[in-house]
């Protein structure tokens, strides 16, 4: 029986205009459903981009990346646009809200 799993890349790679190099270059990964994963690294590294990537916010990149069946990926931006009107929770569940629904 073959693996489910929640997401997938293959050979990825993402390069801004512009850019000398890629920033993310011929990533592979897949992640079992209940994993726990990490992203580290320095500023600049790609994180973002990666999540961006993963939850179809970046469309624009070689290779493949897709999350696995009934999986939805959320993605709460570094620096959300807040409303100064809700508390911290409020914001959070607005950001939230489509994976929560």
């Amino acid at each position: 029986m073959a693996a489910q799993y929640a997401f997938v890349m293959k050979d990825m790679t993402k390069t801004f205009p512009g850019a000398p190099k890629p920033v993310l270059n011929n990533i592979n990964l897949q992640f079992y459903q209940g994993a726990k994963i990490g992203i580290v690294g320095p500023n600049g590294a790609g994180k973002s981009t990666l999540m961006k990537i993963m939850a179809g916010i970046d469309k624009d990149f070689s290779g493949e990346a897709w999350p696995g069946e009934y999986i939805t990926v959320g993605y709460l931006p570094q620096e959300p646009q807040l409303d100064p009107t809700k508390n911290v929770l409020e914001n959070v569940k607005d950001g939230a809200r489509e994976v929560a629904d």
